[in-house]
């Protein structure tokens, strides 16, 4: 091994690699990335003033920020100087142990930790943190575990002086020389440097680091993950940027160039003003609001509550406007509960900036944008909103108008890799999240966290809220909360008054039945909207109605879900449509009749918010809704239906305005605090693992495709193709492994399966 070149990343000939293969060379790489992102000791950028900010930190702290990540930055991935890991990019045999494991093993050797001490301003417990864990997979009881059925391995010196040398030569430090490291490290410590006894050292060590300061020092502990996180982004952009054959300097200098700024006249002349047009094209008059004129006027924290169809979305743009017109910034991000609503936003609002600048984005993102704007007659028909999949997230970094998922950007509070490389994204930017009512415990612990914890503007909106959640914004995130008295705005003041509801209570499902049958007969647009996958299909194929719900391939579930906006946006025409609570986010529609099983008061509200949707004041027009007892409470808990009964029977048998349905939410919402979950960004010290979920999963179902669809499924994948069209959620026990399609995926029997009804708990009778 001695005459053969340490290598960082696997290459066709390992006597000759390129120079960014090669351990100094990558290392090379990630440095310059380093540098091009955070500029010098001496000259910081203007991102690298932003991410300080972003993470609670000021301008004084950016030397300590700068040298600490230089230093972990040189160091990464010194432990790939072993022989297992040489082996392993010469496809020669497997790792020993975990290269970013070695690497921290080595940095906290008494000799590496004496050099370090030369360089002013470093904390090694952050050096060790950022090296060990850059690809987060890291917690006490997985740290420098044998890999396999090994007993022990051999240092290459001849990398971990280069790397020395390098260190040297990157901070100016000539007192720094390798340090001799014993060559044959020993799992079972029999010989050679024993790795069971310097890793108890370490996380001894490290448990009184994390209990002693970072519990205690909230500054220091966001220092550290300001470190952690650009070691993360800098290697990121190092090896991806330089597989793709593009010259870090160049390409990240453009995607974060300072003098390319987004103020309030892009956004007016980008979004507002195209969106304006786009609506006035359908035959409404537009003019702005009292309401929206004052939203414009938030401060940089803010809760915007108001009904539906009362123009919230366009008022966030207002708001967006204005704060970029007041300080420009990098981005605007517009997050959203759901890939569908997301999808919505993108296409309304997003979608007319210019392609180089609006970016979709969430998890089939890719299948989405195909064919969007295929009509021609739809100006926006030529462009191309894609981007280059093999940079996975540093792709988006040069996009500078997001309408998204909020997971995809808030997953970095559980360690989700790819959130992380989404940070330099939030933090030179302006952010609106819609739809906040509908957060699962989970989600909105981790949404509260962000906001006590990361200095940026965030605007949250949404229809109704519960007591509970309204005040906790309040109280423990210092949100603005708007508008504080609705008699100010006469013109919210009259769609929240307006009687827009008549509230019916059924017995049972078979008056429901009747109902829905002799209101479709009466050609009115009825939506019918139950609890469970399994009542949609039955009641839709009874009444051979549209059916809508999250049991579909996603080809189908896009067909369905625009056959039903068309049917609604007829004028003409009875419409029946059964869907499930997909509806109180995805679809925007206007029904004349409402039927709806009983459901969290939240819901509910959300629910009739697709009924007489689009009403105005003095149209003396009401919307028909009719409630019915389900079955059983599945999928809700009898915590969530607390308060339900009494919201109900004020309700019974009256006209109710939206203003009514706030107050009594806020009379019979849910009252009991919610006990802040786990955040592992936070949370975790020094270590970093990545698999905790953001929001609280359910293991009921998994992601399948059909049998049938299997063959197209790996002709796609040959093809580097989004297979995401063929994707459908189904119930865990109707799923199985199959080898052929990979380990993330499960295959179903597409005899329970109709394009028109989904993903059905039996088979088909025309299958069978």
């Amino acid at each position: 091994m001695n005459d053969e070149i340490i290598l960082a990343k696997s290459t066709k000939d390992p006597h000759c690699p390129l120079f960014e293969q090669t351990l100094r060379g990558h290392t090379t790489k990630v440095i310059e990335s380093f540098k091009t992102l955070f500029g010098s000791k001496d000259s910081p950028t203007r991102f690298a003033l932003h991410w300080l900010r972003f993470f609670g930190l000021t301008d004084s702290d950016f030397n300590e920020f700068y040298i600490n990540t230089l230093v972990s930055c040189c160091l990464h991935d010194i432990g790939k100087s072993n022989n297992g890991f040489q082996d392993l990019v010469r496809h020669k045999g497997e790792q020993n142990i975990r290269h970013e494991h070695l690497s921290a093993m080595i940095i906290w050797l008494d000799d590496v930790r004496r050099i370090l001490q030369k360089i002013p301003l470093v904390n090694i417990y952050f050096v060790f943190s950022a090296v060990a864990g850059h690809h987060l997979k890291i917690q006490p009881d997985n740290f420098a575990e044998p890999i396999g059925d090994v007993r022990y391995f051999r240092i290459l010196s001849e990398g971990t002086d280069d790397i020395f040398k390098l260190l040297s030569e990157t901070t100016g430090i000539s007192e720094i020389c390798p340090p001799q490291i014993e060559p044959l490290w020993s799992f079972d410590g029999d010989y050679g440097f024993s790795v069971p006894d310097h890793k108890e050292i370490i996380r001894r060590e490290i448990y009184n680091y994390n209990r002693k300061n970072l519990k205690k020092d909230f500054r220091l502990l966001m220092l550290q993950k300001a470190v952690l996180t650009a070691l993360i982004i800098s290697d990121s952009a190092g090896s991806g940027l330089v597989r793709e054959g593009l010259e870090p300097y160049l390409w990240l200098h453009n995607a974060f160039n300072d003098t390319v700024l987004l103020d309030g006249s892009d956004i007016e002349d980008k979004i507002i003003q195209p969106r304006i047009r786009s609506i006035e094209k359908t035959g409404r008059p537009f003019v702005w609001s009292d309401f929206q004129d004052a939203a414009a006027k938030l401060p940089d924290r803010a809760l915007l509550i108001s009904p539906c169809g009362s123009g919230k979305t366009l008022a966030a743009w207002r708001w967006i406007k204005s704060r970029t017109g007041e300080k420009p910034v990098k981005r605007v991000i517009f997050l959203y509960p759901t890939r569908a609503t997301a999808t919505e936003g993108f296409r309304d609002y997003v979608a007319w900036a210019p392609e180089s600048d609006g970016a979709l984005l969430h998890g089939t993102a890719d299948y989405e944008l195909q064919d969007m704007f295929a009509n021609p007659a739809d100006n926006r028909n030529d462009r191309n909103f894609t981007v280059e999949d093999r940079l996975f997230a540093i792709a988006y970094w040069n996009r500078r108008i997001f309408s998204a998922t909020v997971d995809q950007f808030l997953g970095f509070m559980q360690w989700s890799y790819r959130s992380v490389c989404l940070i330099p994204l939030l933090a030179d930017s302006v952010i609106v999240i819609d739809e906040i009512h509908s957060f699962d415990s989970f989600l909105f612990s981790a949404f509260k966290k962000f906001l006590q914890s990361f200095n940026v503007p965030v605007l949250c909106l949404t229809a109704s809220l519960p007591p509970v959640r309204k005040q906790a914004l309040l109280d423990e995130c210092n949100l603005k909360i708007f508008p504080d008295n609705i008699q100010e705005f006469s013109d919210l003041q009259s769609i929240a008054e307006m009687p827009r509801y008549k509230i019916n209570i059924c017995e049972s499902d078979r008056q429901a039945e009747h109902i829905a049958t002799e209101a479709f007969k009466n050609g009115l647009k009825v939506l019918w909207v139950v609890n469970t996958v399994a009542q949609c299909q039955q009641v839709a194929k009874k009444f051979k109605a549209l059916c809508y719900h999250s049991r579909f391939k996603l080809e189908d579930r896009k067909n369905r879900h625009r056959e039903v906006i068309s049917a609604f946006q007829n004028r003409k025409g009875a419409v029946l449509a059964v869907t499930t609570q997909v509806c109180e986010m995805s679809l925007d529609l206007d029904a004349d009749v409402l039927i709806t099983q009983k459901a969290p008061i939240t819901s509910l509200i959300q629910r009739m918010g697709r009924c007489n949707r689009h009403a105005k004041p003095g149209s003396g027009k009401n919307g028909k809704v009719y409630i019915y007892p389900p079955e059983s409470n599945l999928p809700y808990s009898d915590g969530d239906l607390a308060g339900v009964d009494e919201f109900l029977s004020l309700l019974s048998g009256k006209e109710a305005s939206q203003a009514l349905l706030e107050e009594l939410l806020e009379k019979f919402g849910h009252t009991a605090a919610e006990v802040p979950k786990y955040s592992a960004f936070l949370e975790s010290g020094l270590w970093a693992q990545s698999g905790e979920e953001l929001r609280d999963i359910n293991d009921f179902s998994v992601q399948a495709i059909l049998d049938s669809d299997v063959g197209q499924y790996l002709d796609l994948i040959g093809k580097k193709k989004p297979v995401d069209g063929l994707i459908l959620s189904v119930p865990k026990k109707f799923g199985t492994k199959n080898d052929s399609v990979g380990k993330f995926i499960y295959t179903a029997s597409s005899a329970n399966y109709h394009p028109e009804y989904g993903f059905l708990d039996h088979q088909m009778e025309e299958n069978r």
